[in-house]
């Protein structure tokens, strides 16, 4: 897959320390007026694409452990082999209450003729996203045995009715898209959203990426529920730092609740 740096980080972004402080401060006060005073703001990340070991994966893995933050791993099975499975969890460690390794796909490649990319989308027959789904479940669970959670990201964060309906015959939970997707699985199978997105923005300036993004935070943050949407593929040292801030303000606020999918169940 080919990976462009976005926008947003292109260059560093002004005042970042300061105006993300802000927006956890105004985003929690709103919070607690509108809830419950004992009430937490859940805030879960999820890292997606995963399954090649790298310097960006590492750096990645070093900034969780560094902040002891929880991180939701979509793994695309296609991707993984037995010797990168075992530099992933070398660099993962031994601490499995950190991590939730799950389902992204199985070959992370779009099906559809025309429209927006999806892998599991309505070009596909029912009897072929089935064999599909299953060859990537059995793929991780063979790999990552154990470690594997039966929870399941689509690429693009999209995916058909047909698609849900068999993961939750396959027994999965949950299914994690980006908020307001389409169709609606509410009748289907649980929904774990990530509702910011870190770095596939389309915006066309760094201001307007920034302001997109610092809009999301307030707005899920001030919800009770932030999922926030990691490619590390995509982070150069300007993406690192404003990650590393993030997960600071997450880890000092004793307002927020750091979680994985399991802590949805």
């Amino acid at each position: 897959m080919n990976y462009t740096i976005p926008i947003l980080y292109q260059k560093e972004i002004p005042n970042l320390p300061n105006r993300l402080g802000t927006i956890f401060d105004q985003a929690i006060d709103n919070w607690q007026r509108s809830a419950a005073h004992d009430a937490k703001i859940r805030v879960f990340f999820r890292a997606d694409d995963i399954g090649v070991p790298s310097k960006k994966f590492t750096k990645l893995i070093q900034l969780f452990q560094k902040h002891h933050m929880p991180l939701c791993l979509a793994v695309v099975p296609a991707w993984l082999t037995a010797r990168r499975t075992r530099e992933l969890l070398s660099l993962t460690g031994s601490d499995d209450s950190q991590w939730c390794w799950h389902q992204h796909g199985r070959l992370h490649k779009n099906f559809e003729p025309s429209g927006k990319k999806q892998e599991f989308g309505p070009a596909r027959s029912r009897e072929e996203v089935g064999h599909h789904l299953e060859l990537g479940q059995s793929r991780l669970q063979e790999l990552l045995q154990d470690k594997f959670s039966p929870y399941f990201t689509p690429p693009w964060n999209r995916c058909s009715l047909d698609t849900a309906q068999i993961l939750k015959s396959l027994n999965f939970n949950a299914i994690s898209r980006f908020t307001g997707a389409q169709p609606d699985f509410t009748d289907t199978i649980a929904g774990i959203d990530v509702n910011v997105d870190l770095h596939t923005g389309k915006e066309n300036s760094s201001e307007r990426a920034a302001d997109k993004l610092f809009d999301q935070l307030h707005t899920a943050l001030g919800s009770g529920y932030c999922g926030i949407m990691i490619h590390h593929q995509l982070m150069n040292d300007h993406a690192f730092h404003l990650l590393d801030l993030l997960l600071t303000e997450v880890a000092q606020k004793n307002t927020c609740e750091p979680c994985l999918f399991q802590d949805f169940s």
